[in-house]
C-alpha cells in the first residue's frame, strides 16, 4: 500500500529565475551618478529613479509549503531640495491572524560625493520604525540619513509571504521620472493569476517564457499489511514554470492634472490577483471567488455585519433620541445628528472597526468604520432598514467590478431605506447635510452588504453645488467702486466655507477672503455658519480699489471682482484619462455698476452662450445697460461629473472661451 504525502513531501529542485542578471547591484553607485545635476529628459524633475528592480518567486520549502519571495532594489538621485522626501521609504507588510509577512535583508544607504570621494552613510535603527496601520497591514518606514541635493539614496530588502494571493503589484511610473524600471516573476503552473496592465506608456520588454522544472514527491510504503515499518521512496513530478520579465526605460514622471482621482488609477502598473490553485490530481481551489462570496463573508463577519445586528445595548439610547419621532425620516435624522454631534472622526479611513462600539461611544471618537457602522447599528435598532456599503475613496482608486476582491475597498458608509426613499449616510462629516456624502466617497459604485444578497449603489452626488455671487457697486470719479457684495453657497462649496470659518474664526476667515485683493471691508454679516441645512451666506460693504484702470478720459472696468476664470485649468493639449469633477456645479455672478454722471458707456462686451455637446456644460454671459447702470450676468454650469478623454478637447475649448470672455472689459469715456 502506497500513500503520497504532497503537502509535506514536495522539495524544491530549482525555482530560481534564470536568464539575465539583475540590472542593478546594490552598492554599485558611480561617481557619474553622484555628479549628475539635472535630468536631460525632464529639467523640472526634483529627483530621478536611476534603477528600480524587483522580482517575485513562488518557492516551496520543506515542512512549510509554498510561499512567495519578493525582493527589491531601488536607487534614486536627488536633484533638488524639493526631492529630499525621496530619501524616505515605506514598505507595506500584510498580516492575518497569527501569520504575517517577514522583512529581511533590509539595507539603506545614502551616497554623497565629498572632495572627489564617495562617502556612504548607512541607515541606523533610529531611521527605521514599524507602524501598525490596521488589522491587516503594517508599515515599515525607512528614513535615509544625510540626504541632500546631489545625494544618491539606495534601498534593498526582501519580503517572505505565506499569502500567495498577495502577489506584489509593480508600478513602472511615479511622480518622478525613471531611467529603468524592471520587474520579473516566476510562477509554477499550479497558480493562476489574473494579470492586467494599466497606464499609458509602452513597455520596452514584455517577455513570457516557459521552462520545465521538477519537484520531488516523498512517499512511504508499508512492508506487509501489518508491518510497523515503512520504506521511503522518492518520485519526481515534472511541471512547468512561467517566467515573466517586464522592462520600461526612460519612463516620464506622471503629471497630476486638475480634477482627477488617485494617480494609482492612471500610472503605468501591472496588477496581480490570484484566481485559483490547481495541484496535481486535486480539484481546482478557487481563490478569487465572487461578489456573492464576499457579500456572505462580510455579512456573517462579527466585525462587519455582526456589528450592525449586534450591540443590543444601543437600543435604549436609540429609544431616547428618537422619542417623539413619528416618521421614519425623522428617526434617521435624529440618529444621524446624534452620531455626528457625539463622535468625532479621527481622520482614518477604514473598513472594519478597531474597537467595540461601546468603547467608541466612551472615547467619543473613532475611525470611519467605527462611526458609520455605529450609525448603521443604531438605525437598525430604530427599526430602519440599514445596510453597510463598502466603497473605495477617490484617493484610494477606482473600483474594478470585474475583479471581485475585497481589498479594493477601504471605506464604509450606511444605506438607509425608509418610506420608499434611500439615503446614503456618512456621519464622519458634521458640516454636511444628511444624505450628502463627503466628496472623497464620490467614486463609482458602492457594494451594499446584506444577508439577502448584495447590490451595487451609484455613488454620484444627487446635490448640485451652487455658488451665487452678487455685487451692486457705484463707480466714483476717483476710480474706486463702493457698494454691497454677497456670496451665497450650498453643497460642497458651503462645506469648505464653513470649515474654514469655524476652524479659523471670523477674523482669519475674512483676512483670507480678502487675500491679495485691494479691498476695504466696511462691514460684514455672516449667516448660517453652523446651520448645515441652510446656505452659507456672507454679505459685505466693500470699497474696491482694483478691477479698473483710468487712462486719460477713459476708464476700463473688469466686472469680475470675484470668482472669475482667469486661466484655463486644463493646459495640456492631450489628456489620457477622464476629467472627474466629483459632482455637478453651478456658479452664478450678478454685477450691477452705476456709472458716474460725467461718464458714458463707450463699449460693452457682447453677450454670448457657450455650450458643450449634449449639454455637458453650459456658459451664459449677458451684458445690458439701462441709463447709467450696467448689469453683467455670468452663469457657469457643469452638468455632469465625468468627462471622458474624447470629450476633453471640447471641455478645454469651453474653458478657453470662458477665460477669453471674462477677460473683456467695460469701457467708459468721459463726456
Amino acid at each position: 500500500m502506497k500513500s503520497f504525502i504532497l503537502s509535506l513531501g514536495l522539495a524544491l529542485i530549482s525555482f530560481i529565475l534564470s536568464g539575465q542578471k539583475p540590472p542593478v547591484k546594490f552598492g554599485d553607485v558611480s561617481k557619474e551618478e553622484l555628479s549628475m545635476t539635472t535630468y536631460d529628459k525632464d529639467s523640472t524633475a526634483s529627483a530621478v529613479i536611476l534603477a528600480d528592480y524587483g522580482q517575485s518567486v513562488i518557492l516551496y520549502r520543506q515542512n512549510v509549503g509554498f510561499s512567495l519571495d519578493f525582493e527589491r532594489t531601488t536607487r534614486i538621485k536627488i536633484l533638488k531640495k524639493e526631492g529630499l522626501s525621496w530619501g524616505d521609504f515605506s514598505i507595506t507588510l500584510y498580516k492575518s491572524g497569527n501569520a504575517d509577512e517577514k522583512l529581511t535583508g533590509l539595507k539603506a544607504v545614502t551616497y554623497n560625493l565629498e572632495n572627489g570621494n564617495i562617502v556612504e552613510t548607512k541607515v541606523k535603527n533610529d531611521g527605521i520604525f514599524k507602524e501598525n496601520y490596521d488589522a491587516n497591514h503594517d508599515f515599515v518606514k525607512v528614513s535615509c540619513p544625510n540626504v541632500r541635493e546631489g545625494s544618491v539614496v539606495e534601498i534593498s530588502y526582501k519580503v517572505n509571504s505565506p499569502f500567495l494571493f498577495n502577489f506584489q503589484d509593480w508600478s513602472f511610473q511615479t511622480t518622478i521620472p525613471a531611467l529603468l524600471s524592471e520587474y520579473r516573476a516566476q510562477i509554477p503552473e499550479y497558480f493562476n493569476y489574473d494579470k492586467y496592465m494599466q497606464g499609458y506608456i509602452s513597455l520596452n520588454i514584455a517577455d513570457e517564457t516557459t521552462s520545465p522544472n521538477t519537484i520531488r514527491l516523498t512517499s512511504f510504503e508499508r512492508e506487509g499489511f501489518y508491518a510497523s515499518q515503512s520504506k521511503a521512496t522518492t518520485d519526481n513530478i515534472d511541471y512547468t514554470d512561467t517566467k515573466f520579465r517586464w522592462v520600461a526605460n526612460n519612463v516620464p514622471a506622471f503629471k497630476a492634472e486638475p480634477y482627477m482621482t488617485s494617480i494609482n488609477d492612471y500610472i503605468a502598473k501591472i496588477n496581480f490577483e490570484l484566481a485559483f490553485i490547481k495541484y496535481p490530481n486535486q480539484p481546482i481551489k478557487q481563490i478569487m471567488g465572487s461578489w456573492d462570496d464576499i457579500n456572505k463573508t462580510m455579512a456573517d463577519s462579527e466585525d462587519f455585519g455582526g456589528t450592525v445586528t449586534g450591540n443590543g445595548f444601543l437600543k435604549k439610547t436609540v429609544e431616547e433620541i428618537t422619542a417623539g419621532e413619528q416618521s421614519g425620516e425623522g428617526k434617521v435624522a435624529a440618529v444621524c445628528h446624534y452620531v455626528m454631534q457625539n463622535i468625532a472622526w479621527d481622520g482614518n479611513k477604514r473598513m472594519f472597526p478597531g474597537l467595540p462600539l461601546r468603547k467608541v461611544l466612551e472615547n467619543k471618537k473613532g475611525n470611519s468604520a467605527e462611526i458609520n457602522l455605529l450609525l448603521c447599528s443604531m438605525l437598525e435598532k430604530a427599526g430602519i432598514q440599514a445596510t453597510p456599503v463598502l466603497l473605495s475613496t477617490r484617493d484610494h482608486g477606482m473600483l474594478r467590478i470585474a475583479t471581485p476582491v475585497v481589498g479594493q475597498f477601504n471605506y464604509v458608509i450606511c444605506l438607509a431605506q425608509v418610506d420608499g426613499k434611500s439615503f446614503l449616510l456618512d456621519a464622519t462629516e458634521k458640516l454636511l447635510p444628511i444624505g450628502m456624502l463627503p466628496e472623497r466617497c464620490l467614486n463609482g459604485q458602492g457594494f451594499a452588504v446584506a444577508k439577502e444578497g448584495f447590490k451595487w449603489i451609484p455613488l454620484d452626488s444627487k446635490f448640485k453645488t451652487r455658488v451665487l455671487t452678487s455685487g451692486d457697486f457705484t463707480l466714483t470719479s476717483t476710480g474706486e467702486m463702493q457698494g454691497k457684495f454677497k456670496l451665497d453657497c450650498n453643497g460642497y462649496a458651503a462645506l469648505n466655507k464653513r470649515k474654514k470659518y469655524l476652524i479659523d474664526g471670523e477674523s482669519e476667515y475674512l483676512k483670507d477672503f480678502v487675500g491679495s485683493h485691494a479691498w476695504e471691508i466696511k462691514s460684514s454679516a455672516i449667516t448660517h455658519a453652523k446651520e448645515i441645512d441652510h446656505n452659507f451666506t456672507q454679505e459685505h460693504e466693500l470699497v474696491v480699489n482694483e478691477n479698473m484702470t483710468m487712462a486719460g478720459e477713459m476708464i476700463y472696468v473688469d466686472p469680475f471682482i470675484y470668482s472669475a476664470h482667469k486661466e484655463n485649468p486644463f493646459r495640456s493639449e492631450v489628456r489620457e484619462y477622464p476629467v472627474d469633477f466629483g459632482s455637478p456645479m453651478e456658479q452664478t455672478f450678478f454685477f450691477k455698476l452705476t456709472v458716474p454722471e460725467n461718464y458714458a458707456v463707450d463699449e460693452l462686451p457682447a453677450s454670448k452662450v457657450i455650450t458643450m455637446p449634449e449639454n455637458g456644460a453650459r456658459y451664459i454671459y449677458n451684458v445690458s445697460q439701462n441709463g447709467n447702470q450696467i448689469t453683467v450676468t455670468s452663469m457657469f454650469h457643469i452638468n455632469k461629473s465625468l468627462f471622458t478623454q474624447l470629450e476633453y478637447p471640447y471641455l478645454r475649448e469651453f474653458y478657453d472661451q470662458i477665460v477669453a470672455k471674462q477677460g473683456e472689459q467695460i469701457v467708459l469715456k468721459k463726456k
